[in-house]
């Protein structure tokens, strides 16, 4: 991840994606960055429910969904797939 990033940002993020070998890429906002400390992941909120992840070499996706309506707008993960090896993440 060559550019510094910070946590509202608009990013592109490339991977090979495992499926068909192509380089694909998802546009988000960041919601979270690697202090290099204990997260060592970054978050891109790409859609209402899905968080892409990012680490040193890898790309993931995160499906997230409400428990229940009386909730404290806390998300559970749903399904967690993934992607591809990275090819770059770009600030837009």
């Amino acid at each position: 991840m060559g550019e510094e990033v910070k946590s509202g940002d608009q990013v592109e993020i490339a991977y090979e994606s495992t499926r068909s070998g192509n380089v694909v890429s998802r546009t988000g906002t960041v919601v979270q960055t690697p202090d290099g400390n204990e997260r060592s992941v970054l978050f891109v909120e790409t859609d209402e429910n899905q968080l892409t992840g990012v680490t040193a070499e890898y790309a993931f996706s995160v499906s997230t969904g409400g428990n229940d309506a009386d909730a404290d707008d806390d998300s559970t993960v749903q399904r967690t797939v993934s992607l591809g090896p990275l090819a770059s993440v770009t600030k837009r």
